[in-house]
């Protein structure tokens, strides 16, 4: 990922438009003088591109947004957009080609983390694997505590139960399995999650 050198702010005391959509904060700020244009552009290439996506796909995939920390020469030509390939969980890789000629790179790559209605929450997932360790514990003198799945886990939606049992090896993470989740274009219709899991200390 490749960040540029400067920001162009467009001063004006109302939402600006982008790309067709509104936008909005945290990429409108008032306060900072307005909206930041390049990350508003960014935002909108994005959702054009899940929008067509979606209907394509019958997904409902929505763009998280660039980092609101990150800033970027002013882009001469259309964005592109497409799937990020690399990425440690499901992206849009937002390129501009040709920046203007004053700025420090020529051209910029940014990747847009995607979320939707069809994600299973990574906190469910930390729930089931805590209920798991607690009643474990019930059976030895050991206390566990569950984790939270990897920050890239990203599985659909399990319409049954979880099922947990320990990780083959030492006791220091569970497997969390769904049997059955909804169907996607994106996603298998099982799963499984590791959740480590540490002691925890006695109260």
């Amino acid at each position: 990922m490749k960040l540029a050198s400067a920001c162009s702010l467009l001063i004006i005391s109302f939402p600006a438009w982008a790309g067709g959509v509104i936008c909005e904060a945290p990429y409108f700020r008032p306060g900072d003088g307005g909206p930041d244009s390049e990350l508003c552009a960014i935002q909108a290439a994005a959702k054009r591109f899940l929008d067509q996506q979606n209907i394509k796909n019958k997904t409902d995939w929505k763009p998280l947004g660039p980092d609101i920390r990150m800033m970027f020469d002013p882009c001469l030509v259309p964005l592109g957009a497409t799937w990020a390939m690399h990425e440690a969980r499901k992206s849009v890789m937002v390129s501009c080609d040709r920046t203007v000629a004053s700025a420090y790179e020529r051209k910029w790559t940014v990747a847009v983390a995607v979320s939707g209605e069809s994600v299973q929450l990574n906190y469910h997932i930390h729930k089931a694997a805590g209920a798991f360790v607690l009643r474990e514990q019930t059976r030895s003198k050991l206390r566990w505590k569950a984790g939270y799945p990897s920050d890239e886990t990203m599985v659909p939606k399990c319409v049954v139960p979880f099922a947990v049992e320990w990780r083959g090896g030492p006791m220091n993470s569970v497997d969390v399995i769904c049997r059955k989740a909804i169907q996607t274009t994106w996603g298998k219709w099982n799963w499984r999650v590791r959740v480590p899991v540490e002691p925890s200390p006695a109260p």
